[in-house]
């Protein structure tokens, strides 16, 4: 007997570093497509270059700021520590190596595709300052994760914060997608002129060159309280959910002003802010109270934001054929559609937590779908308005998403039959 659990044992632990390297190889893959994705932006005019533009630029490495060089180091700077994290060997020669060795190829290979774009000027100086980034991004990781790695590190505070399970998985991710949403199209640049335009809505309301919507100011805060509530749901009971929560929202809201084409407007500070008290009034309340509190929430926030003041008198089209108006415009506009729909996962998350999983999500469904089309049809009186199909499908694919996750579905059938 005691020579089975030990084989078990062995076994678990086994595929559970077996596991981690794999995990360990995902996050390098996913940033890598990040940088490539980044770098290569907006990826249009690909052309064939003349022979004198063959070549990287040497002489504009010299005028490069400050906030260039800080940009290329510091984007970088994740890669080397991941690519550190992944390897197998307990080396920190090795680790170190590879981290700038994986920084030297990647960044040779993205300037040399850039020869390509007519708005892009490859450089010398991007490798280098490229290189330096993995460089310390290497010796970050040797430093303070010398054997354990990344992985384990973030399980154990996982493990230490948030609750056991997937319906606390599917919640996490709900957070990250919220983050991921709020700062599209994920480009981000420290040039000034950038900075400054991020912030100039809210330079115009606090200069009363322009008002403040309030109605986009209730559904910020609606939404920010929604969002607290499942994470206070999935934390802990005797962890300080509303300062890792609170430090969270601020984070992304700081990033959003970096990213290009973002704005950080007065009324995501304002309804935010208001968002938070509400939260701090009502996380520690009774669990039903927390889950009904958030579904309303949820529901006010939605049919605010879809039901602003008719201002056109000719109503527009609507467009019944899934993907045919966004793809004809741009799939960026697809993708931000999907993602804006964070909104009906989180509901779907609540709902679940009654534990009433078939005809919840069956007449849910069944209703989501009709107050969606009701929605979008009303919207059709609005000035400058795109009515299409995929707002109703890609709200239906949230809702049902947590369902695809088979073991949520195992353990929510597990914890109805228990009751």
């Amino acid at each position: 007997m005691f020579t089975g659990c030990m084989l078990k044992e062995k076994l678990y632990t086994v595929r559970f570093k077996q596991q981690s390297k794999w995990l360990s190889l995902l996050p390098v893959i996913l940033y890598v497509s990040f940088l490539c994705y980044g770098t290569l932006y907006p990826w249009q005019g690909w052309r064939i270059p003349s022979e004198t533009q063959q070549q990287l630029d040497f002489e504009r490495g010299w005028k490069l700021s400050y906030t260039d060089i800080f940009a290329n180091v510091s984007m970088y700077i994740p890669l080397g520590f991941l690519l550190a994290n992944a390897t197998v060997s307990r080396s920190s020669v090795i680790k170190l190596l590879i981290a700038l060795l994986g920084g030297v190829l990647l960044s040779t290979f993205l300037e040399f595709l850039q020869i390509f774009l007519p708005a892009r000027v490859p450089s010398l100086w991007d490798i280098i300052s490229n290189v330096a980034g993995a460089f310390i991004g290497g010796g970050i990781c040797i430093s303070f994760f010398p054997q354990e790695g990344i992985y384990i590190w973030l399980l154990s505070i996982r493990q230490a914060y948030i609750q056991s399970g997937a319906l606390a998985n599917i919640s996490l991710f709900l957070l990250g997608l919220w983050a991921i949403s709020q700062t599209m199209p994920w480009i981000p640049s420290l040039d000034i002129s950038n900075l400054r335009q991020g912030l100039k809505p809210l330079w115009y309301v606090l200069t009363q060159r322009s008002s403040l919507e309030v109605g986009q100011t209730i559904v910020y805060s609606l939404e920010t309280t929604a969002l607290g509530l499942i994470i206070a749901l999935t934390f802990k009971p005797d962890k300080p959910v509303f300062w890792w929560f609170l430090g969270f929202v601020s984070a992304v809201f700081i990033l959003q002003v970096s990213i290009i084409n973002h704005v950080l407007t007065a009324e995501a500070i304002v309804g935010t802010g208001i968002g938070m008290l509400c939260f701090a009034m009502l996380y520690k309340q009774p669990r039903k109270i927390i889950i009904v509190g958030g579904i309303a929430a949820l529901f006010g926030a939605i049919t605010i934001n879809r039901l602003d003041p008719i201002t056109n008198v000719a109503p527009a089209n609507f467009n019944s054929i899934l993907f045919q108006g966004y793809l004809n415009r741009d799939l960026m506009n697809t993708i931000n559609v999907l993602l804006g729909s964070w909104p009906f996962l989180a509901l779907s998350l609540l709902v679940l937590r009654f534990q009433q999983p078939g005809r919840v999500f069956i007449w849910g469904g069944i209703g989501i779908a009709v107050g969606m089309i009701a929605l979008e049809w009303k919207q059709q009186y609005r000035v400058n308005q795109y009515l299409d199909i995929i707002n109703t499908v890609s709200s239906l694919f949230m809702w049902w998403f947590p369902w695809m996750y088979r073991p949520l579905r195992q353990e929510i059938y597990a914890a109805y039959c228990d009751n």
